[in-house]
């Protein structure tokens, strides 16, 4: 039996068998990719080289095994050292690892590296899904959840975490502060900017929307406060300001 023209056209380009892409096409730089001469040798790299150890020290990724692969098969962890952005074409193939962490979902993927050119790669496509694009995702990556900061269960004595009325708000305190040139100058001018625009401890949880305004200030040993004007909404959709203090430290 013939089969029909439109199918055998499909196999022969390939798109009977096509993917789906993931959540974000594009690879940025600073994200590791593995990047390989050719498909074959892409695909000779996951099937053979990306796995877990045997037991008893399974469920974790197998890196002798990784590098082992990459001499073997010609390909390279480029991605860190790559300035530019991989854009993924097609997906060719998936690939999950069982690791004690979680799942790790690797894909085999054709795609455009920065100057225009064809390369075959590997990727972990949770991570690049979830890497940080934008300086605000990178800053919530680090201070939030899913986005969300939350004052639910905070000590409002000992976090600096207040709620505006607008975000000019929350900008203004964070101005007022700036012009404290010792801790205690930063911290009176803080709390006079609070009462002005009548500002309040934070008490729920907030989307963060823009980082408007910072103002460092260092309060000791490897402690500084990191003042920070943010837009957000609350839980019911209404945009707000909040004063966050941000630091690490």
């Amino acid at each position: 039996m013939k089969m029909p023209i439109l199918l055998s056209l499909a196999l022969a380009t390939g798109q009977a068998s096509s993917l789906p892409l993931p959540d974000h096409t594009d690879i940025p730089d600073g994200f590791s990719t593995v990047l390989c001469p050719n498909q074959d040798a892409a695909k000779l790299m996951l099937d053979r080289y990306h796995d877990v150890k045997p037991a008893p020290n399974n469920h974790t990724s197998n890196i002798e095994l990784f590098f082992a692969g990459l001499k073997a098969t010609g390909c390279s962890q480029a991605g860190v050292e790559m300035k530019g952005t991989i854009t993924i074409t097609q997906v060719m193939q998936r690939k999950t690892l069982p690791l004690a962490s979680g799942e790790e979902l690797l894909i085999r993927y054709s795609g455009i590296d920065p100057q225009g050119k064809p390369v075959a790669g590997i990727v972990n496509e949770d991570g690049n899904n979830g890497f940080a694009r934008t300086d605000l995702a990178e800053w919530t990556s680090q201070r939030a959840t899913d986005g969300w900061l939350n004052a639910r269960g905070t000590d409002p004595q000992n976090l600096i975490f207040y709620r505006c009325s607008t975000a000019a708000a929350a900008r203004n305190v964070v101005a007022q502060a700036s012009k404290g040139k010792t801790e205690k100058a930063f911290r009176s001018l803080m709390k006079q900017g609070l009462e002005k625009e009548k500002c309040r401890p934070a008490r729920d949880r907030y989307f963060v929307l823009a980082r408007l305004q910072t103002a460092d200030m260092e309060c000791g040993d490897e402690c500084v406060i990191e003042l920070n004007a943010l837009e957000a909404q609350d839980r019911s959709g209404l945009k707000v300001g909040l004063v966050f203090d941000g630091s690490l430290m």
